[in-house]
């Protein structure tokens, strides 16, 4: 570690910012798992003391239901990551079971922001504004990131080359790479709400299907 804020130090002092980026980028792949048990150790945590208060003989009543019915939360949180109270979440789990495999709880995870529930129906409210930034963003990443690699190479090219400055390719490199894969990431969410959006209404399509329709009546 203190190699590495040694490092830090000296590419803040010589304005090496591709030195800078290099060891951050190191710093946070080497302690990321480092961050994962705490968020788990927290979630344990706040359902080990529900379950305490669940036992104790005091709890009882409009208490002990309003307790339930948070530990089932907490409990789902944990598995997938939503936090949905029991009425969307019993909607969600409908959608789910009724995609056959076409989503997972991931993309109901991401969509959370543009999810009402509003009398019984779990409905996705993706405008047409958001669905216009969800194309430009994933554009954008797809024009960005592979045009970043080919500055990479060139730039490596250049750095091998004698007597070059290729520092300013280096620049570009971070710019193309990092707004690629920011435009990527920040279209997810509405991506995901568009695929359980369009799910939904397959959904719907298919129980509006008449029964004759289904069952056409043979030829004479």
């Amino acid at each position: 570690m203190d190699e590495f804020i040694r490092l830090l130090a000296a590419g803040l002092q010589k304005g090496n910012v591709l030195l800078v980026i290099i060891v951050l980028v190191v710093l946070f792949v080497l302690n990321a798992h480092k961050l994962y048990p705490l968020f788990v150790e927290r979630k344990k945590s706040r359902l080990k003391s529900l379950e305490a208060a669940l036992q104790s003989e005091w709890v009882k009543g409009a208490e002990r239901e309003c307790l339930k019915k948070q530990a089932e939360t907490e409990h789902f949180h944990a598995a997938t990551g939503i936090m949905l109270e029991k009425a969307p979440r019993e909607a969600l789990l409908r959608i789910y079971e009724r995609s056959g495999g076409r989503l997972s709880f991931v993309h109901f995870k991401r969509a959370l922001p543009f999810v009402h529930y509003q009398k019984g129906e779990f409905e996705i409210r993706l405008g047409w504004f958001d669905r216009w930034m969800m194309r430009a963003g994933i554009g954008t990443g797809l024009v960005f990131v592979p045009l970043s690699m080919a500055v990479l190479v060139w730039a490596l090219y250049a750095w091998l080359a004698p007597d070059s400055a290729p520092f300013g390719s280096w620049k570009v490199w971070v710019f193309l790479n990092l707004g690629g894969w920011a435009s990527v990431l920040s279209s997810r969410s509405a991506y995901s709400a568009n695929r359980v959006r369009r799910e939904i209404q397959r959904q719907a399509s298919e129980t509006n299907i008449p029964d004759d329709a289904t069952n056409p009546p043979a030829n004479p």
